[in-house]
C-alpha cells in the first residue's frame, strides 16, 4: 500500500472531512469486465456514414480496445429517440447516416457485434430511453419536431413530448404510451440483434429541470395516489420502468443482461445517513434525476450498475474514494454487479486530473474491492487521443499486466 501524495503538495490525501489517509494498493486487480463507452450522440466517438473511412474506423475501434485488453463496449444505438440499427420503431439516426430515416448501405449494428464477437468483445446496446433533442437553438418544440422522420415517435405524438429549461425535448416518463414504446424498442432490439444486454444512460428526468410552460405537472395533478408528493411522483415512474423492463428481459431473455448508469451520487450524507460521504452541495440523482439507484440495486431491478464516478482523489465535494467505497458497500450481499464508471476524457485538467497516475491509482483503488467487478472508461476516443497518451499507456500497462496474472 501507498498512501497518495496531494498533487502539488507534500500533504497526504484523506477521505472527505476525516483525517483518514487514502491507500492507494500496490497491485493491481484485474476484474472480469473491462469496457469502454462508444457515444455516437453528435458523432464523439465515430463519424457518420458519409466518412469514406467510416467502416475503418470501427475496425480501428475494436482493434483499440483488444490492445487495452476491453472485453465489453458499450455501443450507443439510441442517441435521440431513433436508431443505429433496423427498426420498424424508431428511424435511423442523423448521426449515422447523416439525414434521420436515411437508410445505411448495410447494417451497421450487426457489423460491429460481428467484429466485435471476432475479437472476443461482448457489445451492450446503449440506449437513451427519453432524449428526443439536443438544446433547440432558435426554433420551438414544434418547428422541431417537424423535422424529424415521419417514424419519429416524438412527432407522432407530439402530446407526450415535453420540454427542459434548456430547451431540450423528452418524452414523458408518466406517460404508460412511453413507457409502452421504451420497453418495446428495447426488446426489439434484444429480438433481432446478439447484443449481451441492454444498458442505460443517466438522462432520466434532464439535469436542467423541466420548464415551467412544458412539463408533467398535469399529469402530477391527476394521479391516483394523492398522498404522494412530486418527487415522489416521478420517482415512481422512473421506478416503475426500470422495474418492469428488467422483468420482461428476465422472462423473455434470462441470460440478458439490464443495466444503468447513473450520476455517481444517489444522496449526500447529510440527506439521508445511507448517503455517500459527500458535500452536501453536491447534485443527487435521487432529487434532480429522480432515479432512486440505491432502491434498484437493493431490490435487483437491475443485473449490473456502473455509477459516473468521474471526479478525482482531490476533488473537494465528491472525492473518488470516498465514492468508490460506498458504492462497493452499496451492492454488498446484493446479485447486482458493480463496474466503477471512470472518466480518463478529463486527464490534463486541473486538479488530481494534471496527475499522470490519477486514472491508473482509481483502478488500483477500486478494484481492491471484491465487490467491484469491472471497470468502464469514458469514452473511446480517450484512447486514441495522443494528449493523453502518458496516463492512458499506464493503464493499458495495468489492464495487459493483469491479464498475465489471472
Amino acid at each position: 500500500m501507498k498512501y497518495r501524495i496531494k498533487q502539488n503538495s507534500n500533504e497526504y490525501l484523506t477521505y472527505f472531512n476525516t483525517n483518514e489517509k487514502v491507500e492507494i494498493p500496490e497491485q493491481f486487480n484485474l476484474k472480469p469486465l473491462r469496457a469502454f463507452w462508444v457515444s455516437n450522440v453528435v458523432n464523439i466517438d465515430l463519424p457518420n456514414m458519409e466518412d469514406s473511412e467510416f467502416k475503418n474506423k470501427v475496425l480501428k475501434m475494436l482493434d483499440t480496445a483488444v490492445e487495452f485488453n476491453i472485453n465489453t463496449i458499450f455501443f450507443q444505438v439510441r442517441p435521440l429517440n431513433d436508431a443505429y440499427y433496423e427498426s420498424k420503431l424508431n428511424p435511423y439516426s442523423r448521426f449515422l447516416t447523416g439525414k434521420e430515416g436515411k437508410k445505411p448501405e448495410y447494417d451497421v449494428f450487426k457489423f460491429v457485434i460481428d467484429e466485435a464477437k471476432k475479437r472476443q468483445i461482448d457489445i451492450h446496446a446503449w440506449c437513451n430511453p427519453y432524449r428526443v433533442s439536443m438544446k433547440l437553438e432558435n426554433m420551438s418544440k414544434d418547428e422541431y419536431l417537424s423535422t424529424l422522420d415521419d417514424m419519429n415517435f416524438a412527432k407522432k405524438n407530439p402530446g407526450l413530448v415535453i420540454t427542459d429549461k434548456n430547451n431540450q425535448l423528452i418524452l414523458n416518463p408518466t406517460k404508460e404510451e412511453v413507457k409502452l414504446f421504451v420497453i418495446e424498442s428495447m426488446l426489439e432490439i434484444l429480438d433481432n440483434y446478439d447484443v449481451a444486454g441492454i444498458h442505460f444512460d443517466d438522462y432520466f428526468y434532464p439535469y436542467a429541470g423541466l420548464s415551467e410552460h412544458d412539463n408533467d405537472l398535469k399529469d402530477f395533478e391527476n394521479r391516483i395516489d394523492k398522498s404522494m408528493s412530486l418527487d415522489d411522483f416521478r420517482r415512481y415512474h422512473i421506478t416503475d420502468i426500470v422495474k418492469r423492463l428488467h422483468k420482461i428481459i428476465k422472462e423473455k431473455y434470462p441470460n440478458k443482461q439490464f443495466g444503468i448508469s447513473p450520476f455517481g451520487i444517489w444522496q449526500n450524507s447529510s440527506s439521508t445517513p445511507l448517503g455517500s460521504n459527500t458535500d452536501p452541495k453536491c447534485s443527487q440523482s435521487y432529487d434532480n434525476q429522480y432515479a432512486d439507484t440505491y432502491l434498484w440495486v437493493k431490490e435487483g431491478y437491475i443485473d449490473y450498475i456502473v455509477p459516473q464516478l468521474y471526479w478525482d482523489f482531490e476533488h473537494p465535494l465528491a472525492p473518488f474514494a470516498d465514492l468508490a467505497k460506498w458504492w462497493a458497500n452499496v451492492v454488498k450481499d446484493t446479485n447486482v454487479k458493480l463496474y466503477i464508471g471512470h472518466g480518463p476524457y478529463r486527464i490534463g485538467s486541473e486538479g488530481g486530473y494534471s496527475n499522470v497516475e490519477e486514472v491508473a491509482d482509481q483502478l488500483k483503488f477500486a478494484n481492491q474491492f471484491d465487490e467491484v467487478s469491472g471497470n468502464v472508461f469514458f469514452t473511446y476516443k480517450t484512447f486514441i487521443d495522443e494528449s493523453k497518451k502518458t496516463s492512458m499507456d499506464l493503464v493499458k500497462t495495468l489492464l495487459n499486466e493483469g491479464k498475465k496474472i489471472i
